[in-house]
């Protein structure tokens, strides 16, 4: 089941709908078609960060899941399946739909009852940055970033050498990004051009703002980029 509120947020020129997996088709809402993975037995909790394009026609491309280890990689085997099946209503921006980066997460939950399993599986627009769950809560939703036909980073960053980095920025309620910063994860260390394209791929974008309760509010946008 998806726990966040969606909503427009009226006070503002421009008028944002986020992203999201609640379509009319109910059997092609991601967390419908995700399944438990067979061979996993007992009790289990496990939260997985997740990403991917999502198109103007609905559909998710380049989906991926950070699982560093075997046991997490069985299921995120499950969600890749599942979002290959699934559609999403696209983002809006005054009314005109718009290709975003979403980010999310998808929790799995086992209990054993009585010698019986019980599942669940909960997906939260958000990838789980502490200061925005502190300040708006487990299931607000995150900024999307519009994907533009040409990106800074492309020319810029390491084609071979493998780098991860974080870009944080403040986002505020207009969908502008300001102040990105970039934060080294693993590998090498991109160069200060690389660095540099990498914030100005974040802060010439457009966004659908972070969302809470309807209410477009400000936050800290945060974004994996890697090779």
């Amino acid at each position: 089941m998806l726990l966040c509120c969606l909503g427009t947020d009226t006070s503002a020129e421009t008028s944002f709908r986020p992203a999201n997996f609640d379509v009319e088709d109910t059997e092609r809402r991601l967390y419908n078609l995700i399944k438990w993975p067979k061979d996993v037995k007992g009790k289990t909790s496990l939260i997985l960060t997740c990403f991917g394009v999502i198109k103007t026609n609905g559909k998710m491309e380049m989906p991926n899941c950070i699982a560093p280890n075997s046991f997490e990689k069985v299921f995120t085997a499950e969600i890749m399946k599942a979002s290959k099946k699934a559609r999403l209503n696209p983002a809006m921006i005054n009314g005109k739909s718009a290709s975003v980066f979403l980010q999310f997460r998808v929790e799995f939950n086992a209990e054993v009852i009585k010698k019986e399993e019980q599942h669940s599986i909960d997906i939260h627009l958000n990838p789980g940055y502490e200061e925005n769950i502190k300040a708006y809560g487990y299931d607000h939703i995150a900024g999307q970033r519009v994907i533009a036909k040409k990106q800074p980073f492309h020319d810029a960053c390491p084609k071979r050498a493998r780098y991860v980095v974080w870009v944080l920025a403040y986002l505020g309620e207009t969908g502008k990004a300001e102040n990105a910063r970039v934060e080294h994860s693993d590998g090498i260390m991109p160069t200060e051009t690389c660095r540099e394209a990498l914030r100005q791929t974040v802060t010439s974008s457009q966004f659908t703002p972070a969302m809470a309760d309807g209410i477009a509010v400000p936050s800290t946008f945060v974004e994996l980029f890697s090779n």
